[in-house]
C-alpha cells in the first residue's frame, strides 16, 4: 500500500481536477493521501476534499512564508479548528523559513509557537 503522506489537493492545478488525480494514483497504488493545510482558504477546501472522498485526510497548519497573514493566530482556534473534524490529524505546514523571508522571523516564530501548544494540547 502507497500513502501520500504529503500533497497538496488544494492546489487549483490538482483540485479543479481531482476525481482525474485520484483515478491515476488509484491506479498506481496510491491509497491513501495526506492534504497538508498551509493558509485558512486552503484549510477550507481541504475540509470539503476530505468531506468528499473517505481517503484523504487532512491537517491544519500556516505555512512559515503566510504567517505575516496570520498574526492573530492562536493555539485555542487551531485546536478547535482540528478538534472539529476528525479527519484532521495533523498540523503543518508549519516551523521557520528564513531563506526566503517573505515573513518576519519573530511573527515565524510567534505562530510556530502556537501550532507547538496546539499540538501538546491535542497530544
Amino acid at each position: 500500500m502507497i500513502v501520500d503522506s504529503h500533497c497538496h489537493l488544494d492546489d487549483t492545478k490538482l483540485y479543479d481536477q481531482l476525481d482525474l488525480v485520484l483515478k491515476r494514483a488509484e491506479e498506481n497504488q496510491v491509497k491513501y493521501f495526506l492534504s497538508i493545510c498551509t493558509t485558512l482558504n486552503t484549510f477550507e477546501k481541504i475540509k470539503l476534499i476530505i468531506q468528499k472522498y473517505k481517503n484523504i485526510y487532512g491537517t491544519f497548519g500556516i505555512h512559515p512564508h503566510e504567517t505575516k497573514n496570520y498574526v492573530k493566530l492562536n493555539s485555542k482556534f487551531i485546536s478547535t479548528s482540528m478538534n472539529n473534524n476528525k479527519k484532521i490529524i495533523g498540523i503543518g505546514e508549519t516551523g521557520l523559513d528564513y531563506y526566503y523571508n517573505h515573513s518576519d522571523k519573530n511573527i515565524q516564530k510567534k505562530i510556530f509557537v502556537q501550532h507547538i501548544e496546539a499540538a501538546s494540547s491535542l497530544n
